[in-house]
């Protein structure tokens, strides 16, 4: 078996390391369990400087499988597709992101070029788990964010890393792991490793990639 970075899960292992650097040690180390029990008082989800996104408690909820939290207003599309997937109405995402080729967000061109690529790449990771019927979608956005947008413009969160690896893997393209690499890397250069919220990207991109390793073995 090919193990290390020449396959999608020695990626996972190696992502997973990375979460785990971030969060032991923390409130928040439970996560890299997934059958472990949360502690008794667990605190509002912040990052090492306090900071909170409209997005952190989807993304929690999602890891810890716990009931969604209320959307706020006019959610943008990042928003809706996490809050469709935590409430379970995966066959639904398709409905909210565009349907043709170039980027998955209706918003994209209203909004700044950080918030635009922090938004369509968070979309792209909340549609790796919409199942097969997303799978064209997802490869025409990957292609198209690989082309359009540099994987520095967001916030250096590695928002759908392992989306990236997955089409490196399957078509051979350089681009979309050199995409991958980079925004794995822009989320440990500041810290010297993940910050607290990207090690919850991470941990979840990891998963995915296990989870593939183990179905392909299954074939």
């Amino acid at each position: 078996m090919t193990t290390g970075l020449q396959s999608l899960p020695g990626w996972g292992e190696r992502l997973l390391g990375e979460a785990r650097l971030a969060l032991v040690g923390t409130p928040w180390a439970f996560l890299l369990s997934s059958d472990a029990t949360p502690p008794p008082l667990l605190p509002e989800f912040t990052d090492e400087a306090g900071n909170k996104r409209a997005i952190d408690p989807f993304l929690v909820a999602w890891l810890r499988q716990a009931p969604p939290p209320i959307v706020p207003p006019n959610p943008s599309t990042d928003l809706k597709l996490w809050n469709m997937l935590v409430r379970g109405q995966r066959g639904s995402m398709m409905s909210v992101v565009a349907p043709s080729g170039g980027p998955l967000t209706p918003e994209f061109n209203t909004l700044t070029i950080e918030v635009a690529s922090e938004n369509e790449l968070a979309s792209l990771h909340a549609l790796s788990h919409a199942g097969p019927g997303a799978s064209a979608r997802m490869a025409a956005a990957s292609d198209w964010m690989v082309e359009n947008l540099q994987p520095d413009n967001a916030t250096n969160h590695p928002w759908a890393v392992h989306v990236f690896l997955q089409r490196a893997f399957e078509t051979g393209a350089v681009e979309h792991r050199l995409y991958a690499e980079t925004l794995l890397h822009n989320c440990v250069v500041s810290l010297g490793r993940a910050d607290r919220f990207s090690a919850l990207i991470l941990l979840d991109a990891a998963r995915q990639l296990l989870r593939h390793g183990a179905a392909a073995n299954q074939r």
